[in-house]
């Protein structure tokens, strides 16, 4: 019978990279984008599946001042993050019901 086990984790054997201050904007973008997404149940490609509840929190959390919140990337694009979590109620009750 065989058995699942986690994967062994290790140290990083090089020298880690740091990611470069330019490329935080492309990743909050994303991020951004990708979670409300992934909160609505929507796939990358258009698919629909059940709405994540991870990516839900994550818009609704009190955390505003990480370099990768919720309110850190809709700042980033010039979008007031209070605003936006008001559309997204709204249309995730209309969507959802």
């Amino acid at each position: 019978m065989e058995t699942s086990r986690k994967p062994d984790f290790c140290e990083p054997s090089g020298p880690q990279q740091e990611i470069p201050e330019s490329a935080f904007a492309d990743i909050r973008e994303r991020l951004l984008i990708e979670s409300v997404k992934s909160a609505f149940g929507i796939r990358q490609h258009g698919g629909v599946r059940k709405p994540c509840d991870e990516a839900w929190e994550w818009i609704l959390s009190e955390n505003r001042e990480m370099p990768f919140s919720f309110a850190t990337c809709c700042r980033e694009w010039g979008v007031d993050p209070e605003t936006m979590v008001e559309w997204l109620r709204y249309y995730r009750k209309k969507m959802l019901g």
